[in-house]
């Protein structure tokens, strides 16, 4: 199977690259930053161990910023897939840069979770038509992705990821506040969550994370600093959303607290930030 060097061994990162490898590819760290140590349990294989450089290079990172600087210091190639969440401009300075060294570029930020990346579940927004890509960039991205959406555009699967978080990001914040009622007037969380689950209060978010939030837990899917970038993101380009600058001001709360690192569902909680000292 085709080659496939991957960049960014994270949370969802690594899971991802894992599944390719359960499915046949021969996978090598792009780098040695990440959990390289469970990488190479996986199977994984060491970026010096073969000297041909890969046809597909994988994106997983935090930011445009790590993107583009893996893009202009990137190897030969034929293909980047950029499953990295940052922006449409971003998507398309990197398409640019690497077109002018013959590489082809598509963005298809993911959704979903730890569990979906690692059985090839996830949900797969491409900046492409079908047709734009090769065979076997098509079957790669399908081998992670469950569900793709072909948004038709380079720079369109951000778009659509950015939308999604607006969505689903504001949907756990309304979901706080109820949960703070609830609290006011006493009601026992299971009831509330069973209650909500049966009654037009319901969704997606609920299921997922209802029962966590509740009880005040939070374990790490997706991390609020992560979370905080995205609705950054989406607010530099659409400035006026107001329940999504709600949101990032949660947010921002939470990583000014040093929480950053907690689930992103942290933001239905205002953290109380320690006074300055000195």
């Amino acid at each position: 199977m085709t080659a496939v060097d991957w960049y960014g061994l994270g949370t969802f990162g690594l899971p991802m690259a894992t599944r390719c490898i359960t499915a046949g590819y021969p996978v090598r760290a792009g780098n040695g930053r990440g959990r390289l140590t469970e990488f190479r349990q996986a199977g994984g294989r060491d970026s010096t161990a073969e000297g041909a450089p890969a046809p597909i290079v994988a994106l997983c990172l935090p930011s445009a910023t790590e993107v583009l600087d893996v893009v202009r210091n990137l190897g030969p190639a034929a293909w980047v897939v950029d499953f990295s969440s940052h922006d449409p401009a971003s998507a398309v300075r990197a398409a640019e840069l690497l077109r002018e060294r013959g590489i082809g570029y598509v963005d298809c930020p993911v959704s979903g979770s730890v569990d979906l990346a690692r059985d090839g579940q996830l949900t797969g927004y491409v900046g492409a038509t079908p047709e734009e890509l090769p065979a076997e960039v098509r079957e790669f991205v399908g081998t992670i992705c469950a569900g793709l959406f072909w948004t038709g555009g380079l720079g369109q699967g951000q778009g659509m990821k950015l939308v999604n978080q607006v969505i689903h990001l504001g949907n756990v914040l309304v979901l706080g506040e109820g949960f703070q009622l609830a609290e006011q007037f006493g009601l026992a969380p299971a009831t509330v969550l069973a209650a909500l689950k049966a009654s037009s209060g319901a969704s997606r978010m609920l299921e997922r994370f209802g029962e966590q939030m509740l009880s005040e837990r939070y374990p790490r899917q997706f991390s609020a600093r992560l979370a905080h970038k995205d609705i950054r993101n989406a607010l530099r380009l659409a400035p006026d959303l107001p329940v999504a600058a709600m949101v990032e001001d949660r947010l921002r709360a939470v990583v000014e607290a040093g929480d950053g690192e907690q689930n992103f569902t942290r933001l239905a909680r205002r953290p109380v930030i320690p006074p300055a000292t000195g």
